[in-house]
């Protein structure tokens, strides 16, 4: 991806475990790609309530192709900006 270089003053990247670390802020966009296909259907449950929580209203999660929210008890709070590469808006 390429951003405008102003962007970059709001942006912040940082290590974080998926499956040991809770949330730590609030985000706009969280990108989580081809991640979840190593997690078995609980861990997965476990991380779309973390990104879920972790994810303001009307914030963006990005996920890989392979991923969807469709197995997830949260799906319902998402809308579909993009089904071919996964992109969902948080609604609720």
């Amino acid at each position: 991806m390429r951003f405008d270089r102003s962007l970059g003053e709001n942006i912040v990247f940082a290590a974080h475990n998926l499956v040991t670390d809770r949330s730590f802020n609030e985000f706009h966009v969280i990108m989580c790609r081809n991640v979840m296909i190593y997690f078995e259907r609980a861990l997965q449950e476990d991380v779309f309530g973390l990104l879920h929580k972790s994810l303001v209203t009307l914030g963006v999660l990005a996920l890989g192709t392979k991923e969807s929210l469709g197995p997830s008890s949260l799906s319902g709070c998402y809308e579909n900006l993009d089904g071919r590469h996964r992109i969902y808006r948080r609604v609720s």
